[in-house]
């Protein structure tokens, strides 16, 4: 009997993102990820990650809205977007 295949996402490179926030949340957020034993950084990396996963769906129903109120398909969308960050 054979195992069955899994598909794997590949492995990918962390991009580093700079965000901003405010002294209040940051504050906060040192607190939290002290609490958690991580850095602000690796903590607010995983909230940003876990929101994403949380929303995967929503994201994916609002790029469809988003494609079909300016009359293309989402293929198009995504590859206009995916070069916008290439600049």
């Amino acid at each position: 009997m054979s195992k069955p295949q899994v598909e794997t996402m590949p492995l990918e490179e962390n991009v580093r993102l700079n965000i901003t926030v405010s002294r209040y949340n940051l504050q906060r957020l040192k607190y939290w990820a002290a609490v958690s034993g991580k850095t602000p950084s690796a903590y607010a990396s995983q909230i940003i990650s876990a929101r994403l996963e949380a929303n995967f769906d929503l994201i994916n129903r609002q790029l469809e809205d988003l494609a079909q109120s300016q009359g293309m398909t989402l293929t198009d969308l995504k590859e206009l977007l995916d070069s916008q960050d290439s600049k």
